[in-house]
């Protein structure tokens, strides 16, 4: 019996769209896998009677002028009015959508006076504020800081969310170009500009500077940064032109009729970047998978209501809109199957002439009410005929894919499935995949199904797949694999039994059920040197690899540094306790550098000690290894000295070192790392732990860019109420960079008081 059976693997996404399809369409799954299913039909709202929203016959309504939503770390929302000239806030965390209209929070005014305060006998001193002249688009930094495209004044506002006060005004480009749209990336904020097509970016109030852009062959008035940070722009929006550009892609994008607005989501199960576009008023919101190519268009959103002004990407990574109810979230649209449909793989060859091919294996999500049947066909030689024409994916937009020369033939028309056909069905495996120590991912909807190859010899085979469903639900295919060469039981049979050629078909059929179960244990057994490599070894299995070298694995570290850990267990043993182990082992665990840094060393070397008691004298150079306090020097006098100070520097540094960490480490983390130097370390030694979380600790050891840094740190972060502490995890305020001699001016950057 062969234990290594060779199989075929139909799986990628370039895969499966080089298959004929028909009413069918790809479901993207990961960057690069993807599942077939149904062909979906949206049902369009009452307002469309065309697909893009707009009837042929019907005027082109007058757009309303683009406004623009963002979102501060806080979860506030800034909403921009252009027709009313004022820029509104709303809490969204304390919004419920189950509760009336009337109890929702309303919305305040950033920008109006406050009039409304009681003052008494007093008069406000500030006027009231005028309204801003078309503001449009709206960005927020990591800072809080908010930018407002006040296009009617060809400005740009800086305005402090924090000190609620404006910072300053930034003009771009001679003449005062008009900004129409705002994106930042957390630190810059880039800004499309009226007139020649043009985007600038800037930080904070600095001068803004002109980026280079492609060819876009129209208007750009939207901007958009993917969470990898590309740019995308969106040209001749409103119209039946309109397309989404990238940046950086020249002479790429996609078109979008009557596309308004865009932004960016994550969805976090298949780590893929999502592009919502916006079109018309109370039209439904596409979607498009940018991580593949071409993007792959899935199931749009509902957005019942929308105003047509923007769209935004709301805390929890979903889709808001403005509507004249207030803001609301967009939901998943509803969604009509095809009843049935099809997809045909491209010739699967064997290498082999008269191949008696094995069995099927699909990975598929069946569920109830629906199904997949399959349809196998194999020769040895092309017939004569024409070949069935190659149909793409219902939702790819560009018909073939890359190197399309590079497709093996489709199937030939003479030998597809006609009316009456026989179709195979599938048989679900209670083991899982036949794939030795394949495990699935918990929660994974997608099970293993089986069939034999009912089909003639030959070299050649196409497998089709049928899908039917309810139209409310559709079956889901992932992975289709293919025997090349089927069992050998009949050999191990007297001849009499296959002597006829149809009766030794049918009992090779018929055995191939005995061969699941007597075919899946010795491959598990021919393939076990798979479960002495850690990279490839089951998850269970590795405390038992483990043993083989005497390491007990911990169940706080991630799996994939189990597995690094396992694989250099024996190198790290021979070095366990000098500093190159004591490194790699944290290094291993952390996936950062890891610096050590052993106290005797710094003698002299610049170490410097602010406040130490006694009377140390040093004979060490300013410039040349400063360090105060601590005696260094070898005259008789000098020892005698040190001997009479009690604690000296030698004796107070021997045997430890310190361990800096550039990272804020959780709890347990931090219970991890102190677990590694407690049993790796030498017993004799004691030790620091210095991580961003530490701080800068004057007169304990502090080493500007080894373990202190001055300036911002990832190690601090807004302080809470009851859970926080100042000076390790918190700092009240918000940081900001000093005053530089010569390079601030009052009233921009720095100011007095």
């Amino acid at each position: 019996m062969s234990l290594a059976r060779p199989f075929l693997l139909v799986h990628t996404k370039d895969q499966w769209s080089r298959a004929t399809h028909t009413d069918t369409r790809l479901q993207p799954l990961g960057p690069q896998t993807c599942a077939v299913q149904l062909a979906s039909v949206t049902e369009p709202s009452a307002e469309e009677s065309t697909e893009d929203g707009v009837s042929d016959d019907a005027p082109i309504q007058a757009l309303p002028v683009a406004g623009g939503l963002a979102f501060d770390p806080w979860c506030r929302l800034f909403r921009t009015v252009p027709d009313h000239g004022r820029v509104e806030r709303l809490l969204w965390a304390g919004m419920d959508p189950t509760d009336p209209v009337p109890r929702r929070p309303a919305p305040v005014d950033l920008f109006a006076s406050e009039e409304e305060r009681d003052h008494g006998d007093f008069a406000a001193v500030e006027p009231h504020h005028a309204p801003l002249q078309q503001p449009r688009g709206l960005a927020i930094d990591d800072q809080g800081r908010l930018y407002v495209a006040e296009t009617g004044a060809a400005r740009v506002l800086v305005y402090d969310l924090l000190e609620q006060r404006l910072l300053g005004r930034v003009r771009i480009g001679p003449g005062w170009r008009r900004p129409l749209d705002l994106a930042t990336d957390g630190r810059h904020v880039y800004v499309v500009l009226d007139g020649p097509p043009a985007v600038a970016v800037f930080e904070g109030l600095s001068t803004p500077r002109l980026l280079s852009l492609p060819d876009l062959s129209g208007s750009p008035s939207r901007i958009a940064i993917c969470p990898r940070g590309q740019l995308y722009l969106l040209v001749n929006a409103g119209e039946r032109s309109a397309r989404v550009v990238p940046v950086a892609k020249r002479g790429e994008g996609i078109e979008v009729p009557r596309a308004t607005d865009l932004e960016f989501v994550r969805q976090p199960d298949h780590n893929l970047v999502v592009l919502v576009v916006s079109r018309l008023p109370d039209s439904d919101f596409r979607r498009y998978v940018i991580d593949t190519e071409p993007w792959d268009d899935i199931a749009p959103l509902s957005a019942r209501g929308y105003d047509g002004l923007g769209i935004v990407r709301t805390p929890d990574d979903r889709v808001g809109y403005w509507t004249s109810r207030g803001f609301r979230h967009a939901m998943p649209a509803k969604v009509r199957y095809a009843g049935k449909g099809r997809v045909a793989t491209y010739r699967l060859d064997s290498g082999r002439f008269k191949s008696v091919w094995g069995r099927i294996f699909l990975d598929a999500c069946i569920p109830p009410g629906t199904g997949i049947k399959a349809h196998c066909v194999a020769v040895d030689e092309l017939p004569k005929g024409a070949t069935v024409v190659h149909d793409p994916p219902q939702n790819t937009e560009s018909g073939d894919p890359d190197r399309q020369d590079l497709t093996p033939p489709m199937l030939p028309a003479l030998l597809e499935p006609k009316e009456g056909a026989a179709w195979q069905s599938l048989h679900l495996r209670e083991t899982g995949r036949e794939l030795p120590f394949a495990r699935q991912a918990p929660g994974d909807p997608f099970q293993t199904y089986e069939a034999p190859v009912i089909a003639d010899p030959g070299r050649y085979l196409w497998v089709t797949l049928e899908l039917t469903g309810n139209a409310r639900t559709t079956p889901r295919c992932k992975s289709l694999r293919i025997e090349c060469a089927s069992h050998d039981l009949l050999r191990r049979l007297p001849r009499i039994y296959a002597k006829d050629a149809e009766r030794g078909d049918f009992l090779r059929r018929y055995l191939a059920m005995f061969d699941g179960f007597l075919a899946d244990p010795d491959t598990r057994a021919f393939a076990r040197r798979a479960l002495f490599d850690p990279r490839s070894a089951p998850r269970e299995m590795l405390p038992w690899l483990a043993g083989f070298v005497g390491l007990t694995l911990d169940e706080r570290w991630p799996l994939s540094c189990k597995r690094e850990l396992i694989e250099q267990a024996v190198y790290l043993f021979r070095i366990r306790g000098t500093i190159a182990g004591l490194t790699r082992f944290l290094e291993i665990y952390l996936d950062k550098p890891v610096t050590i840094i052993e106290h005797y060393r710094l003698r002299g070397m610049g170490g410097a000690i602010v406040g130490a008691e006694g009377e140390l004298e040093s004979s060490s150079v300013v410039g040349a290894g400063f360090r105060v306090g601590g005696a260094i020097s070898t005259e008789p006098e000098a020892r005698a000295r040190e001997a009479a100070v009690p604690e000296d520097a030698f004796s107070a540094h021997a045997h430890r070192f310190s361990v800096v960490i550039p990272a804020s480490l959780t709890r347990e983390q931090e219970e991890v790392v102190r677990h590694i130097l407690e049993v790796h370390r030498p017993a004799h030694t004691l030790y620091d732990l210095c991580t961003v979380d530490a701080g800068m600790r004057v007169g304990i050891g502090l080493y500007v860019e080894l373990n202190s840094i001055v300036g911002h740190s990832g190690g601090f972060g807004p302080l809470v109420a009851e859970g926080s502490r100042l000076g390790r995890g918190a700092v009240l305020g918000c940081p900001r960079a000093g005053t530089r001699v010569g390079g601030s001016r009052v009233g921009r950057d720095s100011r007095i008081g």
